[in-house]
């Protein structure tokens, strides 16, 4: 499945890949961080304010949405549909740039 992230055309295997590609991107603790940042897991990961978030929080959630996928077949997919991917990658070069 091809999706817009980030302004361009994008296949949703190839994020992942790239994804696992950076080191030290993932964040192994993802959960912790999530709740270091007052966000419930039980609300899903629309709760999160990707706008507002510092890169530990985007980190947090682009984690939580690929390694979500492994367990709900769809999830990644239905994130990036939602816009909630682009959201994210468009707060890291906001945050990068700023």
């Amino acid at each position: 499945m091809n999706v817009e992230l980030g302004g361009g055309t994008l296949g949703l295997e190839d994020f992942v890949d790239d994804f696992y590609e950076l080191d030290g991107f993932a964040d192994t603790s993802y959960f912790e961080t999530l709740e270091r940042h007052s966000i419930d897991t039980s609300e899903g990961i629309d709760s999160c304010d990707i706008d507002h978030g510092d890169i530990d929080l985007i980190r947090a959630c682009i984690t939580w949405c690929v390694r979500g996928d492994r367990f709900c077949d769809g999830l990644l997919a239905a994130q990036a549909r939602s816009g909630f991917l682009d959201r994210c990658l468009s707060r890291l070069k906001e945050l990068d740039e700023g």
